[in-house]
């Protein structure tokens, strides 16, 4: 069934606007609550380090032992709230750099927004298929991925109260939730076509 679309597009996400887009989406949803229990376990270390200069002079060894952990894992827990999100968002773009990049499509629709992926990025299959192993050719090889790992199906977002456009200098960000998000570069895009896309709420 033919879809009436307002605007309908092909584009693809480089690994650097992903983690741009991606540092955006962590600044609204995550780093806000990582920040609150960086300070929380921060506030704990400099209590502990605090209490044991003041308080633990006759104490026991064990029990300055015991202060000295408390301290410490406070410290631990402070630095992974600090770490988790940036090694996730590294992670994350590795993933998509690995993918090298594959071809999606847009279609905006009158209250709906449609997201497809057209082909995969098969360039590392190309490489890898240079050296013929067993045989096998390019194509059959191309074939053979493509049959065994079929591309996924489109994603309709709803235009609802839970729909977020977000828009920046290189691409716009848009998000389903607070869980689930797309990002769709600028570049590539006429200037006719980015406002259908801002007018899309």
């Amino acid at each position: 069934m033919e879809e009436n679309y307002k605007l309908e597009k092909e584009y693809k996400v480089p690994a650097d606007t992903f983690r741009d887009a991606y540092l955006e989406f962590q600044k609204k949803y995550v780093y806000p609550k990582s920040y609150i229990y960086m300070a929380v376990f921060s506030v704990i270390a400099v209590a502990l380090i605090v209490f044991g200069i003041l308080a633990m002079h006759d104490a026991s060894k064990k029990q300055k032992y015991i202060m000295y952990l408390a301290f410490v894992a406070a410290c631990v827990f402070a630095f992974r709230e600090w770490y988790n999100p940036r090694k996730m968002r590294r992670n994350l773009t590795d993933s998509v750099r690995a993918l090298g990049e594959p071809v999606y499509k847009i279609g905006v629709g009158e209250k709906f927004v449609d997201i497809s992926t057209v082909s995969d990025d098969l360039s590392d299959i190309a490489e890898a298929a240079e050296t013929k192993e067993d045989g096998e050719s390019e194509e059959e090889k191309a074939d053979d991925i493509t049959e065994t790992d079929p591309l996924p199906e489109k994603t309709r977002i709803n235009i609802d109260d839970g729909f977020q456009l977000m828009e920046y200098d290189r691409f716009f960000l848009m998000l389903a939730g607070k869980e689930m998000f797309y990002i769709l570069p600028k570049d590539g895009f006429s200037e006719s076509e980015l406002k259908i896309v801002r007018d899309i709420k």
